[in-house]
């Protein structure tokens, strides 16, 4: 029986029922509860998109969650799934696709399972879940040659000359020499110009604007009206969410169903509406990577509140902590290596590095994003702030001189510099230098951070040491 694409209007009434409960799971962070139950619903509909967008959402929140020792765990368990597959892939494919599900709920980053998935769905014509497994695939390592090969040879299988190009697009730019890389990129631009046309020619140019324009006109009882209270966000989700299954598949409406999805705190919606985005323009941007990256942090948040109501160990707490701050870096590493000239995204790096205690590297990366004039003196501040972490006080001093000399007004960034400029200075045994930056922010703000505190224990001092030259 061939696999179709079903909606949740498409399914069956138990089907729904059953996607209905996993959602109400999920909604209480049972996440390992939840992935079983839509795992369960995808073996037994594959084409059930609804239920496998959710599903990989969760496998690659509990995936990011895991340390090296436990994916490799959890690779040795998938072995016999693995296994058992590819030796009945041919006979029983249907079989074979439910049991690499199974290895992808153990972990989702497994290249070889995924390879697996995609070749036995395009043998049941089921493209769609091939696409969905190469796609995966790359995320995982976006500039693997091996991965980047594969891709391209079950994209050309299938036809797709869109995704057939970026990844030879990739490929040619990591290798610019090599010739075979070269030669495929302009058979595969060629691919996708030939695709092009042909949808060119479903249509024309009249029917096009003529549907753009009911789009427009069908947005029009949303518009931009500023959406506050929780039943306005939910009717509003509501209407939008009609459109999308009427078939609607306006960019700007879906960004703003993400947004509503967002505040609603329907995080994984949110994911989902970000990647239906990036997948209808054909990039990820920075800007819709940030999006997805938090409302994952924000499903992580909520895993970490439940824990501490539950009184959970606090080592586990910090797994997930950790977990945050390891995807978290991961994709900012990704954004400057896909966009290295964007400044905004070297001062992000530069600032998770810094809060990872990877000095050095945020160093490097702040002296490159002071070229951003926005950031320009937050990134010379934290510039400092590397100096000082380093034991190089001189040079943490000149380079907070150097930015407190260009902030004439006493506001919090001047103020957030002349704190550690003082404490350097403290550091160093300064104590005249460093009571003169606390005073200049205590007349701003005399409940500043402990500044209160630092100048009542140098005064103290002070008193001390005339005590004790009147004593001699």
């Amino acid at each position: 029986m061939a696999i179709v694409k079903k909606n949740f209007k498409d399914v069956t009434t138990t089907e729904r029922a059953h996607y209905q409960k996993a959602l109400s799971v999920l909604e209480k962070n049972q996440l390992d509860y939840g992935l079983e139950l839509l795992k369960s619903l995808v073996q037994r509909n594959p084409g059930f998109m609804d239920a496998r967008s959710r599903l990989r959402s969760i496998e690659q929140i509990k995936t990011s969650n895991m340390n090296g020792l436990a994916k490799f765990i959890a690779q040795l368990k998938s072995i016999p799934y693995v296994i058992k597959a590819q030796t009945i892939a041919g006979k029983q494919p249907l079989e074979a696709m439910k049991l690499a599900e199974e290895a992808l709920a153990l972990n989702l980053h497994q290249a070889n399972v995924l390879k697996l998935l995609a070749t036995v769905a395009k043998g049941q014509n089921a493209t769609f879940i091939s696409s969905e497994a190469i796609e995966i695939m790359m995320e995982m390592d976006p500039m693997n040659e091996g991965n980047l090969r594969t891709a391209a040879t079950l994209y050309k299988e299938l036809g797709d000359g869109h995704n057939l190009l970026k990844v030879w697009q990739r490929l040619a730019a990591k290798y610019p020499d090599n010739l075979e890389f070269q030669a495929q990129l302009r058979e595969a631009a060629a691919m996708a110009t030939m695709e092009q046309g042909r949808w060119d020619k479903e249509e024309s140019a009249a029917e096009k604007a003529a549907a753009a324009a009911k789009n427009k006109n069908k947005d029009a009882d949303i518009g931009d009206r500023i959406i506050r209270a929780d039943d306005d966000i939910r009717d509003a989700i509501l209407q939008m969410e009609a459109k999308v299954n009427a078939g609607d598949e306006s960019i700007d409406m879906r960004r703003k169903l993400a947004e509503l999805y967002m505040r609603a705190k329907r995080f994984e919606e949110c994911i989902k509406a970000y990647e239906w985005i990036a997948q209808k323009m054909g990039t990820l941007d920075p800007t819709i990577d940030r999006c997805i990256e938090k409302a994952y942090v924000a499903i992580v948040d909520q895993n970490i509140e439940e824990l501490k109501q539950n009184n959970a160990p606090e080592e586990q707490i910090e797994e997930q902590r950790q977990a945050i701050y390891n995807y978290r870096l991961e994709r900012y590493e990704e954004r400057v290596r896909l966009y290295p000239s964007d400044l905004l995204c070297r001062f992000e790096l530069a600032e998770v590095l810094w809060e990872g205690k990877q000095v050095d590297r945020a160093l490097e990366q702040f002296q490159l994003a002071q070229r951003n004039p926005s950031h320009r003196l937050h990134a010379m501040t934290y510039l400092g702030r590397c100096f000082h972490a380093k034991g190089q006080n001189d040079m943490a001093v000149e380079q907070f001189q150097k930015v407190v000399a260009e902030m004439p007004v006493m506001d919090a960034d001047k103020m957030n510099t002349l704190y550690y400029m003082g404490i350097t200075y403290e550091d160093i045994g300064d104590d005249k230098a460093a009571l003169d930056c606390f005073k200049q922010i205590y007349s701003a703000n005399v409940n500043y951070r402990d500044v209160s505190a630092r100048m009542n224990a140098f005064y103290e001092r002070q008193k001390a040491a005339k005590e004790a030259a009147a004593v001699n």
